[in-house]
């Protein structure tokens, strides 16, 4: 028996996730989505004589925010707006209302950010309670913004709006590669296009300091190699931040991450007297770790404290914590007395002590602590926030305990990942959506299976598929100590074949499984975004097996919160770790997928609807160059450029519209495994001018060659033909690319990538002149067309053959 569920997420593999998504709930072109729209007939005229009035609060701010937003309509229809100011209403186009001044000096969690539009006859009014909703209130109006054959004008509207999150940051690593300023002043105005209100600042890390303390100067100038931002160049930016409705968050990271200060001043670590360190530049968790015992450290920590809290004045001040490497500790006898002596519960303890020392030294500085999982402890009072990598089991967690946190998990932008994952990632945890236990008449199968990394130890889990008494099936995994989750259910033949999916802590997840009686047979892998791992799994329980169980969750039940527990989520905060970004690179992978996350902080929970959500963030991907100014598409062309020593980069951006960067920790992991010894090129000397630094992070191009499949299904021919023009262009545009690849150094390893392309190409248009004469494919064909495909899946040179998935779904629907 066959059953097969569609599921309204992505499936890198079976399905793109426009075709399965619902259709559209939204009419305007708008990100994030507002709570309320009512769009009525009639319109606002844009242009020369458009005219502003500003009534009720004003101040420098306020008038900021309507000259920027009469520049950006400059930008956005190239029609000079002069004299645009007036002092009364009757001869205004939009009046902003602001009731009254914001309620305290700095912005802060509180802060009121709601607003209102309404639209009478030819007048617009923007009103809210604060100058924050008048902020968020422009964005909106700038992307209402319509061009037609008549003119410019905004559509008449009646908007009730407010953000269902309070903090809806981004967290910008500027301490492993160094952002130039102005990129990081650019990323300010994207963030306000998008409804962001926190800029965390993670400047100290292990590879550099980058802001000047003059108590402590070696901790910059040892460390960052020049390329700091001197405290003038921070006021600037957190003033810039304030007048676009930004909070400003610092990070000073300890104990860990502390590779910078070992090298600056080494006796403040714990490795023992006499020890130097050398500069880092590698990835990863390093032992260095500030010593808790030596007073010195607190003394280092109160300068750079007083210093760091007169640049940023928001309410919260960052710590890191995470990942922290105990060995230091661990291996020292004074440490390991002071734990034993003082009855400490280990080194999370020894780290608890010296967490509670800084948080007293923040609170006398005015602030309250932030800091990654491993600073939550029991000794750590409840007004300290929580930020999670660790995912919605431990904020979860920690909000039953009373401690307000922000996720991050599932928002790690700098790792390729399809938008429609970090979509559907809500920051607010729900408990399980399965029934997981056996009811009478089901019958179930567990199996045991195992996945390889390619750095580190391997996966692990279960997953267990239950048949019910009408023959419908359910499934969930228990993932590598993760808590039970549902898996979505794409295709399941029992003993034969299992195809399901979700979306885990990594990424989304596709199990594609030849089964066999004990287990899973060769073939068998996980899709981790677009990425191949072979997997291998036996069955350890089924109810064939007398006195057999369904193994109990090795990592327990999500968090199902109570509605007080769900006020303590406050938001969440994308992340930006540059690793392997650089400049160049970091707009490309920030936008526009930074709006969908942005819509799922700001917007209505029951907004899912991931067509709807693609169609308008390719509106945002154009709207962001020209009204914003955003680089992502230029930025990529200049690297296109680089490899093109001159010529013209037309091919190489029809191929980069086929192909993908390997997703999740892919490149990393291929780049840690290019040299022996492993790892030479993990770190700040890797180069980073390969094709695959060109390409946007998901190809849309595939995922209409995908819908474009599922209607031949139907019998669309026209879909055929729309097919076959995508597979030309590809296999051309390839073909000339291998030239261009084979000429230069930073590409010559990219050369495979045009082959591959080209010979999926040819493949596919085999099978739709097939198609086209209405043949099926013969069964040895099929599996020698499949070896092919899955030889191309693999990664080549950091990169996904991403028309290899349109072409295998073809396949299957030509076999006999």
């Amino acid at each position: 028996m066959k059953k097969t569920i569609l599921s309204l997420l992505i499936s890198g593999s079976v399905v793109s996730p426009m075709a399965l998504a619902m259709a559209p709930n939204t009419d305007l072109n708008l990100m994030p989505y507002p709570q309320t729209v009512e769009l009525q007939a009639g319109q606002v005229k844009v242009d020369g004589n458009f005219k502003v009035y500003i009534k009720g609060f004003n101040s420098d701010r306020v008038e900021y925010t309507a000259k920027r937003f009469i520049d950006r309509l400059e930008r956005q229809t190239g029609v000079p707006i002069l004299n645009w100011q007036v002092d009364s209403a009757d001869q205004a186009n939009l009046i902003i209302d602001i009731d009254a001044a914001p309620k305290s000096e700095v912005q802060n969690i509180d802060s009121v950010e709601s607003y209102k539009i309404t639209t009478q006859g030819e007048q617009i009014t923007l009103s809210s309670p604060s100058p924050y909703g008048t902020i968020h209130g422009i964005e909106t109006l700038l992307q209402l913004v319509e061009t037609t054959a008549t003119g410019y004008h905004i559509p008449a509207v009646t908007i009730v709006d407010e953000p269902r999150f309070r903090w809806r940051g981004v967290s910008y690593d500027t301490s492993r590669h160094f952002i130039e300023f102005d990129v990081l002043i650019r990323q300010l105005d994207a963030m306000a296009s998008a409804k962001m209100n926190v800029f965390h600042w993670h400047f100290w890390d292990d590879q550099g300091i980058r802001i000047q303390t003059e108590s402590w100067p070696r901790l910059w100038s040892e460390t960052a190699d020049g390329n700091y931002y001197t405290k003038d160049q921070v006021r600037y930016l957190v003033e810039y931040a304030r007048n676009l409705g930004i909070r400003v968050i610092p990070e000073v990271s300890l104990p860990g991450h502390s590779s910078a200060v070992a090298h600056a001043y080494p006796r403040l670590m714990s490795g023992g007297e006499g020890q130097n360190y050398e500069q880092e530049r590698g990835w990863g968790v390093f032992e260095p770790l500030m010593d808790p015992l030596n007073p010195e450290v607190y003394e280092m920590l109160g300068d750079v404290f007083d210093e760091v809290t007169e640049l940023f004045p928001d309410e919260y001040f960052h710590i890191g914590g995470d990942e922290p490497n105990y060995a230091q500790w661990k291996n020292s006898e004074k440490h390991q007395q002071f734990i034993e002596e003082n009855n400490i519960d280990g080194e999370r303890g020894l780290q608890s002590y010296l967490n509670v020392k800084v948080e007293k030294m923040l609170e006398e500085r005015g602030k309250k602590m932030t800091g990654w999982d491993e600073i939550w402890h029991k000794d750590l009072p409840t007004s300290i926030v929580i930020q999670s990598w660790q995912g919605h089991d431990s904020i979860g967690r920690a909000a039953k305990e009373g401690y307000p946190g922000i996720l991050s998990t599932g928002y790690y932008l700098d790792q390729p990942q399809p938008t429609s994952y970090h979509y559907r990632n809500d920051p607010m945890p729900t408990g399980i959506t399965v029934d997981d236990k056996l009811r009478s008449g089901e019958k179930f199968v567990t199996y045991q299976w195992q996945k390889p990394r390619s750095k580190g130890g391997p996966r692990k889990g279960t997953l267990t598929i239950i048949e019910a008494k009408d023959g419908t099936f359910r499934a969930f995994s228990d993932y590598n100590g993760k808590s039970r989750e549902e898996i979505f259910i794409l295709d399941y033949v029992p003993g034969k074949t299992f195809v399901g999916h979700f979306d885990n802590f990594m990424s989304y997840t596709e199990f594609n499984l030849n089964l066999n009686p004990k287990g899973f047979a060769e073939g068998s892998y996980q899709l981790v975004g677009n990425v191949r791992w072979p997997t291998t799994g036996e069955v350890i329980a089924s109810s064939d097996v007398e006195g057999s169980v369904i193994p109990e969750p090795n990592g327990g039940y999500p968090a199902e919160l109570t509605d007080k527990e769900k006020e303590l989520i406050l938001g969440g905060e994308i992340t930006m770790w540059l690793e392997n970004k650089d400049s160049l690179t970091v707009e490309n992978y920030l936008w526009p997928r930074s709006y969908a996350i942005a819509e799922r902080f700001w917007s209505d929970a029951e907004l899912t609807d991931e067509r709807s959500m693609y169609k308008r963030m390719k509106a945002m991907d154009t709207w962001s160059e020209v009204s914003v100014g955003l680089r992502h598409h230029a930025d990529a062309d200049m690297l296109l450029k680089r490899i093109a020593k001159g010529q013209d980069i037309h091919d190489l951006r029809v191929l980069a519209k086929y192909t993908e960067p390997a997703q999740y920790y892919a490149r990393n992991w291929e780049k840690w495994n290019s040299t022996e010894p492993k790892g030479t090129l993990y770190s700040q000397y890797e180069r980073l001018n390969r094709f695959v630094d060109a390409l946007p992070v998901e190809s849309y191009a595939v995922y209409e060659m995908q819908d474009l499949v599922n209607e031949v299904a139907t019998g669309n021919q026209q879909a055929l033909e729309q097919l076959a023009e995508h597979y030309h262009q590809a296999k051309a545009a390839a073909l000339a690319a291998k030239i261009v690849f084979a000429g230069n150094v930073s590409s010559v390893e990219t050369v495979i990538v045009a082959e591959k392309t080209t010979e999926v190409a040819d493949l596919a248009l085999t099978l739709i002149a097939k198609a086209q004469a209405g043949e099926k494919i013969r069964a040895s064909d099929t599996n020698a067309y499949q070896a092919i495909l899955s030889d191309s899946a693999k990664i080549y040179d950091e990169s996904i053959i991403a028309i290899v998935r349109p072409t295998e779904l073809l396949l299957k629907q030509l076999a006999e």
